[in-house]
C-alpha cells in the first residue's frame, strides 16, 4: 500500500511539474483542423451544393475558380505531349455538408469535362 501512495505521489508530481508547450499545442490544433479536410492544402476553398449545381461541362478552369471562390487541389495531371486539348487535369476541393463532403473536377483541354460531388448539403 505504501508502494503504491508513493507511486501516486511520483507521477502527480510528474504532471505538476510537466509545462505544456503552447507551440506544440498549437501545431496539434493544426494538425487536427487539417485531418478535417479531405484536401487541408486547399482548406479555404470549400464547394457549396448550390455552387456545384452552377457548374456544367464546358466551363473553362477560370468560370469554375471563380464560381467556387479559388482554386482546388491539383490531384493528377495527364498530359500525353500531343497537344492541350488532350491535357487532362483532375482537382479535389474540399465540400460543404456531411464529414468528408468532396467535389473532384475533371477538365480535358482546358475545359470542365467531369464533375462529382459526395455530401453536399
Amino acid at each position: 500500500m505504501k508502494k503504491y501512495v508513493i507511486g501516486i505521489v511520483a507521477v502527480s508530481l510528474l504532471f505538476l511539474t510537466t509545462g505544456c508547450d503552447t507551440e506544440s499545442l498549437d501545431s496539434l490544433n493544426e494538425t487536427l483542423d487539417d485531418a478535417s479536410y479531405v484536401y487541408p492544402d486547399s482548406k479555404d476553398v470549400t464547394v457549396t451544393l448550390a455552387e456545384f449545381n452552377q457548374l456544367s461541362s464546358g466551363m473553362t478552369e477560370q468560370e469554375v475558380w471563380n464560381i467556387i471562390g479559388g482554386q482546388c487541389t491539383n490531384t493528377g495531371t495527364t498530359d500525353l505531349g500531343i497537344g492541350e486539348e488532350y491535357k487532362t487535369v483532375s482537382y479535389g476541393c474540399n465540400g460543404e455538408g456531411s464529414i468528408g463532403a468532396n467535389v473532384i473536377l475533371m477538365f480535358q483541354g482546358g475545359k470542365l469535362t467531369t464533375m462529382n460531388q459526395t455530401g453536399l448539403k
